[in-house]
């Protein structure tokens, strides 16, 4: 390694005597890796006590819609964390609503839930595109869409906000 840099060093010093400057201007465009957007968010609505089970199935107008860009090439580690139970926002009120979630994508480039494949909440490696040879090379940048869809049971519960906190995870390499 030392031996290399003196050779580099010694070439520049025997024939940097007669070089000239020369000046470049390169402009670079530097597109992100990955992007993120929610489409739409996961929507239960507003519920009376004693509800029961409400379900938003996979297509239904209230699940959540995610779109990730990202090079044509690209995988990516998606996972689902959230809690078994909504809490009462309000200190001292116990009760609690039960959730489940799941989670799909569809990595053919559009939004349809009919070429979607099922994820678990545990996670997945996933392509962000089902074809990775290019039919036009200004495509390079392709979508990945996630769906998030579940369902809530609603018991005899005090009237208030219920909330807990749902994280969608994309890890990319």
């Amino acid at each position: 390694m030392i031996k290399a840099i003196f050779h580099t060093i010694a070439f520049s010093l025997l024939f940097g005597l007669h070089a000239e400057a020369q000046f470049i201007n390169l402009q670079l465009k530097v597109e992100p890796e990955l992007s993120a957007t929610v489409e739409q968010n996961l929507d239960f609505g507003t519920l009376i006590s004693n509800t029961g089970r409400t379900e938003i199935q996979l297509g239904d107008v209230n699940m959540g819609v995610f779109s990730i860009r990202a090079f044509h090439t690209q995988n990516v580690y998606i996972n689902l964390q959230y809690p078994a139970v909504l809490t009462h926002n309000q200190t001292g009120i116990n009760e609690e609503i039960p959730l489940t979630l799941n989670m799909s994508y569809n990595n053919t480039g559009t939004n349809s839930i009919s070429s979607s494949t099922s994820i678990p909440a545990s996670g997945r490696m996933v392509s962000i595109h089902d074809n990775t040879n290019l039919i036009n090379p200004n495509e390079i940048w392709k979508r990945l869409y996630i769906y998030v869809y579940g369902s809530i049971e609603v018991g005899n519960i005090p009237n208030g906000i219920y909330t807990g906190e749902v994280i969608l995870s994309v890890d990319y390499d």
